[in-house]
């Protein structure tokens, strides 16, 4: 993403052209394009990328005897700094302007991070289910560079400490260090996804897979099979692009085959075939600006989806896509270049310290917008109500709400509680099954039903299906429930979740299985959904925008497959109860209650007095 130029090195057009494959997808697959579900693999081939131009730069000054670490960090400064001090300077301004307190904070606590090459483990630490599925973070995509940064702040002093040893000895130490972090990759893909993602230590193979390629670490391949095989690795990239899930184990072991991809095109692509296909004048023209376009495209869509929602349309896209191009063109050619004219060869510790006082001007301006939030965006006691739910998940309140860490199980948390399954004797048994849309019932269900012993399978992840798909770790909890309902069925289970109109076959064989099991059923429907966060559409029409964008926001599939499932579920035997209906009477939906709390926190999650309302119009009385 970042290896730069120097003047002693020979460019290759053909890696210009690769890393416009490597952001090409990115920016696809942000802008809503389908067909590029594993569009974030283009970061890896940017990891693969920088580690190879990094480690042929250096090793190449080392042998000459010029390299200089102060030089070295000074270019780094030179190519990053200033075009992302724009571009967050920028961010932060807007999001001053547009922003509700609670994002805001977000952002100006990420523009922190993220200034101080921190923000990986930021966003490893404030990550969960439903921020996760939120696209709505204009900085999330720094990640990327702090994971960079921390590799380069050792690996120069490694390369120096073994500047002496023969270059097969030092290639066996970066080899140890790559299948080090590819068996915490490994590891962490599974047992803790977040961390996988975000961190150094299941990342640093890639730069160190482009630093073997740099020294020669791959074999020699006879020249008649270089081309098939750099064409064969275009086309490993291509379908990685294609075929990849972000479901999937990532980065380990699926992250392979976009960086063994990079790795061949570097090693033996210089000529041939596939460097005329990547030389090609767009592909390099792109090519030239990926840093800028890397920079710029996750802000421009963040905001745009906050504003005018999560749906992106075709020509939403067309129009994303070249605001994206057309300020990253300006960022290269307005700061970028002139950046580098200026300062590349000047005095290094004065650039420098420039550098960092700019980032900690940044760092400073983000943190004490965060502090400072809620006296930017003043609102009336009403809305400002409202605007509190947002990121309500993340509280102790929101937690205790789901059980989360406890009867309520997310891909980056805790174990699930055996105990969330053992009811108490002498009172009947009522199990409360499913994903999140199931989770945000269980206390009220707790304080609807006092008498009974509620038993709660929630896991975020998977529908409660049998022979359903989805995240291991939330199937492993469905199979723990539906065996406890073969060994003690309860009375009552009740199946809620954000339903997918394909299952639909299971969610009968389901209801058919427990019926069998003389289990009684309640399927509750879909909620109601939204393409922005509910809080924000309350503050936004009680600033004064027209109340159909309430209308025009709501996603009308959610209100179809309520429509769908209710026949074919009663039909199955079980009871079928319709959230929407309890929300939206005589059609009509109502976004608050009457003292203005909304209906939900994010974009479909009920708060907890809705869910009480709500679930006390969906149970019947004998449950």
């Amino acid at each position: 993403m970042t290896g730069q130029a120097h003047p002693g090195w020979h460019h290759r057009a053909d890696i210009d052209g690769l890393r416009a494959l490597a952001i090409l997808p990115i920016l696809l697959l942000h802008a809503g394009v389908t067909g590029v579900r594993g569009g974030f693999v283009g970061v890896d081939i940017f990891f693969v990328i920088s580690g190879y131009l990094i480690t042929a730069i250096m090793t190449r000054d080392m042998a000459a005897g010029r390299f200089s670490l102060v030089r070295f960090y000074q270019r780094r400064a030179v190519r990053l700094v200033p075009a992302l001090l724009v571009m967050m300077a920028v961010t932060l301004a807007v999001g001053a302007a547009t922003l509700l307190p609670h994002p805001l904070r977000d952002l100006g606590r990420s523009a922190a991070a993220a200034a101080l090459f921190v923000s990986n483990i930021h966003f490893y630490l404030t990550t969960d289910y439903f921020n996760a599925a939120a696209d709505a973070k204009p900085l999330v995509h720094s990640w990327s560079l702090a994971v960079e940064e921390q590799f380069y702040l050792v690996y120069p002093f490694l390369l120096l400490a073994v500047r002496g040893w023969p270059r097969r000895r030092v290639r066996l130490l970066l080899g140890a260090i790559a299948l080090a972090s590819l068996g915490f990759g490994a590891w962490a893909s599974l047992a803790a996804p977040a961390a996988a993602f975000y961190l150094l230590p299941a990342r640093a193979w890639e730069l160190a897979l482009g630093g073997l390629v740099a020294l020669g670490a791959l074999p020699p391949v006879a020249h008649r099979w270089r081309h098939g095989l750099c064409l064969a690795a275009l086309a490993l990239i291509l379908a990685s692009v294609v075929a990849i899930s972000p479901r999937w184990p990532f980065p380990v072991p699926f992250a392979l085959a976009p960086a063994i991809g990079a790795a061949v095109l570097l090693a033996y692509g210089a000529t041939g075939p596939s460097a005329r296909l990547l030389a090609l004048p767009p592909l390099r023209a792109i090519g030239l600006i990926s840093y800028s376009l890397y920079l710029w495209h996750r802000p421009i869509i963040a905001f745009w989806q906050m504003r005018f929602g999560t749906e992106i349309t075709g020509r939403d896209s067309a129009v994303l896509i070249l605001l994206c191009l057309t300020l990253a063109l300006a960022s290269y050619r307005l700061v970028e270049r002139p950046a580098a004219r200026r300062w590349r060869e000047g005095d290094a510790r004065r650039t420098l310290a420039w550098a960092m006082a700019g980032l900690l001007a940044v760092a400073a301006v983000g943190g004490g917008l965060a502090a400072m939030a809620d006296r930017v965006r003043p609102l009336p006691p009403r809305l400002a109500l409202a605007a509190e739910y947002l990121g309500w998940d993340a509280t102790e309140a929101g937690r205790r709400q789901f059980g989360t860490d406890r009867c309520f199980t997310l891909p980056t948390g805790r174990p699930f509680d055996p105990d969330c399954l053992r009811g108490r004797p002498g009172r009947p048994a009522i199990m409360l099954m499913g994903d999140s849309h199931a989770a945000h019932f269980a206390q009220a269900l707790h304080a609807l039903r006092p008498g009974a012993s509620i038993l709660q399978a929630t896991a975020a992840g998977c529908r409660p299906l049998i022979g359903g798909g989805g995240l291991r770790s939330c199937r492993a909890v469905m199979a723990q429930a539906f065996g406890q309902i073969d060994r003690a069925p309860p009375q009552w289970v009740i199946l809620s979740a954000r339903w997918l109109p394909f299952e639909q076959p299971l969610l009968l064989d389901t209801i058919r299985h427990l019926r069998g099991r003389g289990v009684r059923v309640l399927v509750v429907g879909p909620s109601a959904e939204y393409a922005i966060e509910e809080p924000v559409l309350v503050v936004r029409i009680g600033q004064g925008e027209s109340p159909k964008l309430a209308d025009r926001m709501r996603l009308s599939d959610r209100i179809a497959l309520d429509r769908a499932m209710a026949a074919p579920v009663r039909a199955s035997g079980a009871l079928y109860v319709s959230a929407v209906a309890a929300e939206c009477p005589r059609g009509r939906c109502a976004l608050s209650l009457r003292d203005g709390t909304p209906l939900h926190f994010d974009h479909s999650h009920f708060t907890p007095a809705a869910a009480r309302a709500v679930l006390a119009r969906l149970l019947p009385p004998d449950l």
